[in-house]
């Protein structure tokens, strides 16, 4: 499979100010010709994106899978992109959260001339290059479960367990910074006034992006949460109404069931005491006591004593029981012979 890198998805540097950057970042990738065929939008608060897009190197491949976070910082802060399928795997471009950090498109992302489909592009064209190779034989439909990921010792313990995650939201955690160049551009002294100051450094660490991606992240779950929460609440009446059902429902069921099993002990009372020849009597005694009634209906009938509606109507139903009973009779004296 090949992407192309032309104009359809370079950002062109005369572009009006004015445009919803953003917003063309978004369209430019929903309107890829391999990307828009396998993305889906994944609902959450107004102010972020989130989406998950599936391509495949080959017709019938298995498809590798990527969720795309866009902050309401974006496009001034970078997407986070992870690697959903396969999960718990390793690529020259992927962190040990499974996210692609190792990409040029993303550090060249500062300069604002890099578009978001452009990233995409090359994350498609590294995986299909060079496959992920699975880690300890893992699934590759599982998804990775994050909450563990800064400590190796308990990431390594959840794997075991990692199908029970499945339907779990995929929070796309920013990757840790490797170098902070604004603190290694500081003198010792002013180093050791941030360090010795409260206030200070927490201004410095809330200032960080990867710290203020993770403030958006939790104010858009939150966000996100709470809508979950009025949607269930506008259903509580609709709710209420079924569980009444349902407790009428079971109320009759279990009327139903004692019914039933009344009437599997009264059977089972008449049947104690017959064998089978009894059994066998009496069903053919019922069958000829159904044959006799249906002949006399017939002659009530032509003597003109039944109308033709009420004689058609008793004689199928005594001829239906006539030849029930004899297939019953059928049965009885096949399970003898046997």
């Amino acid at each position: 499979m090949v992407f192309g890198f032309g104009s359809s998805s370079r950002a062109s540097a005369t572009s009006n100010v004015s445009v919803d950057v953003r917003g063309m970042h978004i369209q430019r990738f929903l309107a890829h010709a391999t990307f828009s065929r396998g993305t889906k939008q994944i609902p959450t608060d107004a102010s972020a994106n989130l989406y998950e897009t599936s391509f495949a190197a080959a017709q019938g491949a298995e498809p590798f899978t990527l969720q795309i976070y866009l902050s309401p910082s974006f496009p001034t802060q970078p997407p986070i992109i992870t690697l959903l399928k396969p999960a718990i795997a390793t690529h020259p471009i992927i962190n040990e959260n499974m996210q692609c950090v190792r990409l040029n498109g993303l550090s060249s992302w500062g300069n604002g001339s890099v578009q978001l489909v452009e990233v995409i592009e090359e994350i498609a064209q590294s995986l299909i290059a060079q496959a992920p190779s699975p880690v300890g034989g893992a699934s590759p439909a599982k998804p990775p479960s994050y909450d563990t990921a800064t400590d190796p010792t308990r990431r390594n313990s959840r794997s075991s367990s990692v199908s029970s995650a499945d339907n779990m939201t995929h929070i796309p955690i920013p990757p840790v910074p490797s170098k902070f160049p604004d603190l290694e551009a500081m003198s010792d002294s002013a180093v050791t006034r941030l360090l010795n100051d409260d206030v200070a450094r927490a201004t410095y660490v809330e200032n960080m992006a990867c710290v203020k991606t993770i403030i958006e992240l939790k104010a858009s779950i939150s966000d996100g949460n709470v809508e979950a929460a009025k949607l269930n609440l506008g259903r509580e009446e609709e709710i209420g109404g079924l569980q009444a059902e349902a407790r009428v429902m079971q109320v009759e069921l279990k009327e139903e069931a004692a019914k039933f099993d009344k009437m599997v002990k009264e059977a089972r009372g008449v049947l104690d005491g017959l064998s089978e020849r009894d059994v066998l009597d009496l069903v053919s005694s019922a069958k000829m006591d159904a044959e006799e009634k249906s002949d006399d209906l017939s002659s009530s009938f032509q003597d003109g004593d039944l109308k033709i509606g009420d004689f058609v109507k008793d004689y199928m139903d005594m001829r239906q029981k006539y030849h029930e009973r004899a297939a019953k009779i059928e049965r009885l004296e096949r399970q003898q012979r046997y």
